[in-house]
């Protein structure tokens, strides 16, 4: 580690985190760090969370001294503010070296929350020599929760303690399996090595898992990338993250984000390794066999009558098969039953509500799900016809003699009305002749 650092004003800086802070957090912020770190690091640390670019965990890089006129303070005071940000935890700095510059990389961590740090020996002896007595035990009561009193016992009523089920059938109560599937189980017919984007790649030990193997194995196969193109994408994506201390969930998640901006940032080099399908004939896209050995994105395309696939497609089709575990063949099969038979608007929400229950119901082939899905909506469509048929309206000899004479004389004054203020219309001659008199007057 290095005893000294030296920051200058033109060294760029990016800044990065891996949480959100909440109320609790900003509790502990002002009344727990601040006293120990003061205002000036206080106001660093807000500035570097507000330079986080919207919706994204990641700013983009800027000097010191675009930093420093921000915040109004010289370079030794954002150094020493800084310094204080790290030894307390709160900052983590990287920093590499080239030729032409040096850069940083701050890491921004979420405070202690208030229990944690007052039950830290260090941190709370230093702020209760910060603060003194009197204040450290405000402090301590502020974030103290009161005991439950002596000698408590629940009175809590049950369900059925409250509610009479006895009548209600007992279907109705049985209970549904809510586990998400098992996304490991799902079988992709792809040669895809992971050890050659591996060697390619050559990152850290460590950020490799065997779950992230498994999404990127899976990405590869939606977009059906080649091992080069997808260790290019990595290095490009991960160019810093891979060396920081990222969660699995946000490798996962980053992976998924690196394929969908695949089009934008898309070489001519990477468009000649993008395999390229033959359309399936319109004929064909009804027939079981062709959606169980088609590719997801061959099939989409040619469904859709279209030369590429959407993004909004493409997005669906990773999330069927990374987070929900989808068979490509019923990937297929969904988006047919949605836009053939249902004639339906593709969206995430509908998407995934259908390919849960397809999921959880266990259909394994084309034709069980297919059929499964259209004996649903036949049933569904007798039930919403029973439901038309009963609220039709009345006939006229089913009405009572007082609402039947009421309702001629309402016809009467109806017709009488109309005629009346047909006769106050004037025809065309007296339009005409009104018209005139009008601009003679005006």
């Amino acid at each position: 580690m290095e005893k000294e650092r030296t920051i200058f004003g033109t060294d760029e800086l990016l800044i990065m985190s891996t949480g959100l802070v909440d109320r609790e957090s900003y509790q502990s912020l002002y009344h727990l760090y601040q006293p120990v770190i003061g205002v000036k690091a206080l106001a660093l640390y807000q500035t570097l969370w507000s330079e986080l670019k919207p919706g994204k965990m990641k700013s983009n890089y800027m000097s010191h001294s675009a930093l420093c006129e921000m915040l109004e303070f010289s370079i030794n005071e954002l150094m020493d503010s800084l310094f204080r940000l790290e030894a307390i935890g709160l900052v983590r700095t990287y920093k590499t070296k080239d030729a032409r510059m040096t850069q940083y990389v701050y890491q921004l961590r979420v405070p202690l929350a208030p229990h944690t740090f007052l039950n830290d020996g260090l941190l709370s002896s230093f702020l209760f020599y910060k603060v003194g007595e009197v204040r450290f035990k405000q402090l301590q009561g502020r974030f103290t929760i009161d005991p439950l009193p002596a000698g408590i016992v629940e009175v809590t009523k049950d369900f059925n303690e409250v509610f009479d089920v006895k009548g209600v059938n007992h279907r109705a109560f049985t209970q549904k399996n809510y586990e998400k599937p098992d996304r490991a189980k799902i079988e992709i017919n792809y040669s895809f090595d992971m050890e050659i984007v591996k060697k390619l790649t050559n990152f850290p030990v460590g950020f490799f898992t065997k779950k992230l193997d498994e999404t990127i194995t899976k990405l590869a196969y939606v977009s059906q990338l080649d091992e080069e193109t997808m260790a290019e994408m990595l290095k490009e994506y991960f160019v810093h993250e891979a060396y920081l201390p990222l969660s699995e969930q946000e490798k996962r998640d980053g992976c998924r984000q690196m394929v969908l901006q695949l089009k934008k940032k898309q070489t001519r080099h990477r468009k000649e390794k993008t395999v390229e399908h033959a359309k399936i004939e319109e004929v064909d896209l009804h027939k079981p066999e062709v959606m169980e050995s088609a590719h997801p994105h061959q099939y989409v395309t040619s469904l859709r009558k279209t030369s590429r696939l959407s993004n909004t497609d493409e997005q669906i089709i990773i999330n069927l098969v990374d987070t929900i575990g989808l068979a490509p063949h019923l990937i297929n099969a969904l988006f047919y039953h949605l836009v053939i038979v249902e004639k339906k608007e593709i969206n995430n929400g509908l998407v995934t509500t259908v390919a849960t229950n397809w999921k959880s119901s266990g259909y394994s082939t084309v034709v069980e799900a297919l059929e499964k899905s259209k004996t649903r909506l036949d049933n569904q469509a007798k039930v919403d016809r029973k439901t038309v048929g009963s609220r039709r309206k009345p006939q006229q000899g089913d009405m009572p003699k007082w609402l039947e004479d009421e309702a001629k004389q309402q016809r009467s004054y109806d017709q009488a009305r109309k005629k009346e203020l047909e006769s106050s219309v004037p025809d065309d001659a007296e339009l005409v002749k009104l018209l005139n008199e009008l601009k003679e007057k005006g």
